[in-house]
């Protein structure tokens, strides 16, 4: 086993490092390269002349050119310096960025002076054959067959970033989903394909059951529902049994493609009632819904799927889909399905869905009649597959021992099955350490890219062979970089792409991660102030085992992973067996804070959120105003929300102590995220202080949120209550009422209005001595009893919120709203104790009117310091 010193120094060697460790090697490396640019330009063509002359450069309009670059150049590296943030180094644990590998650095740069467009293969030649080398490396990482020897032939290529990935995938497989049904439209009599339906052998397939029928004789629901293998085979199938050439059928089936037709008229033709859907996790990356409405789907067909206590997709879930989908007896009835989504690394928690159990499922209902695509977003997690597949082709290099553990068992074994999915996005410019822009796409088989292909004459040109080399007519884009491939190829070739390369990599991160959420599961054992809670619970949580044993497991932990050396953990036995169990599944760790005050947990989801925000605000730049060196580590944050989540949510709301059997702790939960991709920060001390610096971070932020110091200190006299009800978030709705309400309250002549603030952002708008005119008489009693409300008939608050402002304070004279002095509405006045409307009328505004948005809704630690000051008023 090799020296895990010497493995470590070897990872040095791929970076420019947290302190330009390595700035000499790129310095050489760029001199390098630029001496090559300036070869290749003098040597091509020598006998030309020079166009750029000495004289031109002598003259005082070349020079004040050359310093005004030198200038702008020094100011640009000035800010970039200085407001950039700081993802080389160990402290940025953020988002899933970190330092760029250097190959992919140089291969970038090399590769960015010759300005290659992958658009077509004139423009160029060269990284045309290194993107398609580079797809079929991407796809021999996720363990697609690149041989030609047994099963479909894999296929893959670069997009500018998962998103584009994405949005290609939907659009394969809905071109797939309806290609059957154009094939249909073309054999009718008269067409040019109608000879099928009467040719020998007959045109016969398999459908998705198992069950072989002729061609013609499928139903719509069969047709929709042919394996994806059985309609990519149709034309080899065509080809090898009939001779129908693929130009002679590409012809006779573009008037009928979807790509030229349309889904509505498909649907109409063959009278499909329920729109196809995908099934995704709630983890889902918007690029799903946006997909959706980009491809004419709608974002409305993609449907969540729930999630179990540990963020990933509940297979049982899926199935109540699937079954709806199938249940109605009538085939016109039922619901198809375009696909599946599985998520290998969600964004915010790092987890992976069963995706074993999907292709399982999958099977399962195939036999019952049901087919779609599996696709697995694989943005993040695509490289971690390094850690376990055998890569033919790659550098040979002894399997070494990574310090710490290789992926959980479960997580092994959804990658391992990634090779059963039609296609994956994989993203080189995430877990692939090259720099943007670097998405991918790679389909199971090659021929699913032909179902999205389109060619321009001007790209394309078939007749001198474009078609075997070309990348640009598949996919979303036209004009893509060239570089991208070649600092990807760069990167691969240097690092390796099996364990002893980018397995190492991902192996020393992972352990860092794991690490890191060591410290937040262990920070606040016996703390009297602080909670921190990860979202992944303790494996003695998951067995729910006793509250006692659960502390005894931190303390396990705080003891024997935590208060040793790297070297001491990895020889005890024990103490690595439980570290392989800890934390998420692709190095990502959320995990949010709650306070107690004297020793009693907060209850008030918002005053949590209020915590976890203002951290976050401490440990981020948002701004040019922030000062990136005061930060002493950087975090990301997301917000959980409670309709979306369910029970992973409520269980995390518990563990916080937020929730308990009194108090149901409704809405959602802002929540901090660490992705965690250095592999440098792996001794103790340095991860120790850095935590310690976040424990105190957010102990100065409690202290914030406890400091009772008023804004403003009213003597009051004489004062009755009218309404006392507590605005606290557990109080609080989610969405704002239909029509705008006020308060009615006073005596005598004078009564007076006051906005209900019942949804939060909001506005206080208030009116005195408003004037009354209501169609019966209301009684001194009614209006005494703070119990009216008046409803405002044309003002929809609904529709008007957030109100807007104007350097942050709100516009009264708002078009639906006028909330200026002598104002008129016509109301309904409301009994809330009986929720009943008492009459009907009209109000007049008096002279008195106030409205506010901006101090309402103010962090009061961000508040200028003219507005804190105490008023004391009598």
């Amino acid at each position: 086993m090799p020296d895990d010193r010497l493995e470590h120094a070897k990872v040095g060697s791929w970076f420019l490092g947290p302190r330009a460790e390595n700035f000499g090697l790129l310095k050489d490396l760029f001199n390098y390269v630029l001496e090559e640019q300036k070869e290749a330009r003098k040597n091509l063509y020598s006998d030309d002349p020079t166009f750029i002359t000495a004289e031109m450069q002598a003259t005082d309009s070349f020079k004040e050119s050359v310093e005004g670059l030198w200038d702008n150049v020094k100011g640009l590296s000035g800010m970039l310096a200085q407001h950039s943030i700081p993802f080389w180094s160990p402290r940025y644990n953020a988002h899933m960025n970190m330092d760029t590998a250097l190959p992919g650095i140089i291969g970038y740069m090399t590769t960015m002076m010759y300005n290659p467009n992958n658009v077509a293969t004139e423009a160029s030649p060269f990284t045309t054959l290194v993107e398609r080398d580079v797809g079929q490396e991407l796809c021999r990482i996720l363990g697609y067959n690149t041989a030609n020897n047994e099963g479909p032939n894999s296929w893959g290529h670069i997009t500018c970033d998962g998103s584009v990935a994405n949005l290609e995938a939907i659009w394969a497989a809905r071109n797939l989903k309806f290609y059957p049904l154009s094939l249909k439209l073309a054999m009718k009599p008269g067409k040019e394909l109608a000879f099928l339906t009467t040719i020998e052998p007959p045109f016969s397939i398999e459908n998705c059951k198992g069950e072989k029928k002729l061609f013609g004789e499928l139903s719509t629901w069969e047709m929709l529902n042919l394996k994806p293998s059985t309609v990519l085979d149709i034309p080899t199938r065509l080809y090898e049994t009939y001779g129908i050439s693929s130009s002679f059928l590409q012809g006779a089936l573009s008037q009928y493609l979807i790509q030229t037709v349309g889904k509505d008229l498909l649907e109409n033709e063959f009278e499909i009632k329920q729109p196809a859907k995908f099934f995704v996790s709630i983890t889902k990356h918007y690029s799903w819904p946006k997909g959706g409405a980009i491809t004419g789907i709608g974002s409305e067909n993609f449907i969540d799927v729930n999630i179990d206590l540990d963020a990933r997709m509940d297979v049982e879930d899926l199935k109540k889909h699937l079954d709806f989908c199938i249940a109605p007896a009538a085939e016109k009835d039922r619901t198809p399905v375009f696909g599946v989504v599985a998520i290998m690394g969600s964004t915010e928690h790092g987890a992976c869905d069963p995706l074993a159990k999907v292709i399982q499922i999958r099977n399962d209902y195939e036999k019952k009649g049901l087919s779609f695509v599996v696709h697995c977003d694989a943005a993040w997690g695509g490289y971690f597959a390094s850690m376990v597949q055998p890569i033919l082709g790659a550098p040979e290099r002894e399997l070494p021992f990574v310090p710490t553990l290789a992926l959980q068992p479960y997580t092994e074994q959804q990658l391992r099955e990634l090779k059963h999915a039609d296609s994956i996005t994989i993203d080189p410019h995430k877990s692939g350490y090259v720099n943007y822009p670097a998405g991918g796409l790679c389909y199971r088989d090659e021929r699913m890219r032909y179902l999205i292909t389109w060619t321009s004459p001007i790209v394309f040109h078939a007749a001198s062979g474009d078609a075997l080399e070309s990348m640009g007519v598949y996919g979303v884009e036209g004009s893509k970089p060239g570089a991208s491939p070649a600092a990807i190829w760069l990167t691969h070739q240097t690092l390796g792409l099996g364990p002893g390369g980018y397995g190492r990599l991902l192996g020393e991160a992972l352990f860092t991660c794991t690490k890191l959420y060591c410290y937040w599961a262990v920070m606040t054992m016996n703390d009297p102030d602080l909670i921190v809670v990860p979202l992944i619970r303790l494996p003695a949580e998951r067995e729910n085992r006793s509250p006692t044993e659960i502390e005894s497991q931190r303390q396990f932990i705080r003891d024997r992973i935590l208060g040793v050396s790297n070297e001491a953990l990895m020889e005890d036995e024990e103490a690595v067996k439980l570290l392989k169990t800890l934390g998420g599944d692709l190095m990502i760790n959320a995990f949010a804070c709650n306070f107690k005050i004297n020793g009693v947990p907060n209850i008030d989801v918002g005053e949590a959120n209020y915590l976890n925000t203002r951290i976050f605000k401490r440990l981020s730049v948002t701004s040019m105003e922030d000062n990136v060196g005061e930060k002493p580590l950087f975090l990301t944050e997301s917000t959980f929300e409670q309709d979306t989540y369910g029970d992973c949510l409520r269980s995390y709301k518990r563990r916080l102590q937020l929730e308990n059997a009194t108090n149901p702790a409704i809405g959602d939960l802002v929540s901090l995220v660490n992705v965690t991709m250095s592999p440098w920060p792996t001794d103790s001390p340095f991860l120790e202080k850095m935590t310690d610096e976040f424990k105190k971070v957010a102990k100065e932020e409690i202290k914030s949120t406890e400091d009772t110091t008023p804004l403003a200190i009213f003597d009051m006299h004489n004062i009755r209550v009218v309404i006392q009800e507590s605005l606290s978030f557990n109080y609080l709705q989610t969405t704002y009422p239909k029509k705008m309400l006020f308060h009615l309250y006073g005596k005598g002549s004078e009564y007076h209005i006051d906005h209900i603030l019942k949804t939060s952002p909001n506005a206080q708008l208030n009116a005195d001595r408003i004037s009354i005119n209501s169609k019966t008489a209301l009684t001194e009693e009614q209006l005494k009893s703070g119990r009216l409300v008046v409803e405002l008939q044309d003002v929809f608050e609904r529709s008007l919120q957030p109100l807007p402002t104007e350097e942050g304070q709100i516009i009264r004279n708002v078009p639906g709203l006028s909330f200026l002095p002598h104002a008129r509405y016509k109301v309904k006045f409301i009994d809330t104790r009986t929720n009943m409307q008492v009459t009907t009328g009209e109000i007049k505004l008096g002279e008195s009117v106030y409205a506010d948005w901006l101090e309402i809704n103010m962090d009061p630690d961000e508040a200028p310091a003219s507005s804190k000051k105490s008023l004391r008023l009598k």
